[in-house]
């Protein structure tokens, strides 16, 4: 009899082009011999599970990496009867050639990955760094770039053949145009990809370069400047939920969750220390007009 929490669950990532993630828990299904048109990357994250190809079996136990290329014939199973966890990545063949070429500024040929098992510990924390994104996203362009970054990181740092980084040069101005377009477009949705497109370079060399120059990623200044904006028009109004959807939040929640992060307190907290500040600040030079003006029989010029 199957258990009762066994699921599996597909994040649906439309602004990522041939890039799915899938969620398994308590999986006891053995899955027979087959193979993948796609870059299948996972984490095993409870249990142990068990890859057979025809060179033999190797088996991938909690926190450690597998991946399989595309093509390679093998089959699945958990070494426990009660299943196992784990988290999935899969890549086309074309994503993972465009961000190969993208890397090097050159065209690539699909990177090939020798071993199926990594024990590797900055892999395992980029993996599960990307997850949390996926699973809980700020925003579009969050979960995009954290895709970008770990996909590179993977191709340079553990393929056979890694494509050599472009030197892109400096991109001051790129840079600047970039921000100027996010402080005029900040309400809207926007992408890695139109970033980059406005900065003339790929999204890979693109977030790099941004990195590089401002000491935080697009998304990260994406958000800033929405939270600076936010505070100033929490001494204005308390409401919250207009104020999320004018800021280009998803949702009251989504906003709640981002300004906690960056603030420290959630947004109605903030916004009632702070107005109580400024009509109690407003109500102080009242007081001191009014006493001057008693003293000296002139009116105040605070």
């Amino acid at each position: 009899m199957k258990k009762q929490s066994e699921s599996v669950k597909s994040f649906n990532l439309p602004f990522v082009s041939g890039v799915e993630a899938i969620s398994g828990r308590d999986i006891t299904n053995e899955f027979r011999r087959h193979i993948h048109k796609t870059y299948i990357i996972g984490i095993v994250e409870q249990g142990k599970r068990i890859i057979t190809r025809p060179e033999g079996a190797t088996q991938v136990a909690e926190n450690e990496i597998f991946i399989i290329n595309p093509g390679q014939v093998h089959s699945c199973s958990s070494e426990d009867p009660s299943g196992h966890s784990y988290k999935i990545l899969s890549i086309s063949s074309h994503a993972m050639q465009s961000i190969a070429s993208q890397i090097s500024e050159k065209q690539e040929q699909g990177p090939y990955f020798k071993q199926i098992r990594y024990q590797d510990e900055g892999l395992l924390i980029f993996f599960k760094d990307l997850f949390d994104v996926i699973e809980a996203p700020e925003s579009d362009i969050e979960v995009e770039g954290h895709i970008y970054s770990f996909l590179a990181h993977l191709l340079i740092s553990f393929s056979e053949s890694p494509p050599g980084i472009h030197q892109a040069g400096k991109q001051k101005d790129s840079i600047k145009r970039v921000c100027h377009h996010i402080g005029r477009h900040f309400r809207e949705n926007l992408s890695l990809k139109h970033l980059a497109g406005i900065a003339c370079l790929s999204p890979f060399h693109f977030q790099r370069e941004f990195k590089k120059s401002m000491g935080i990623t697009p998304w990260e200044y994406l958000s800033d400047f929405r939270i600076s904006k936010a505070k100033k028009m929490l001494l204005e109004s308390e409401n919250i939920a207009d104020i999320a959807i004018e800021l280009g939040f998803v949702d009251q929640s989504h906003f709640s969750r981002t300004f906690r992060k960056t603030v420290g307190i959630p947004p109605g907290k903030y916004s009632k220390i702070n107005r109580n500040t400024d009509r109690t600040s407003e109500k102080g030079t009242a007081v001191i007009k009014t006493e001057i003006t008693r003293m000296t029989g002139k009116p105040s010029g605070l």
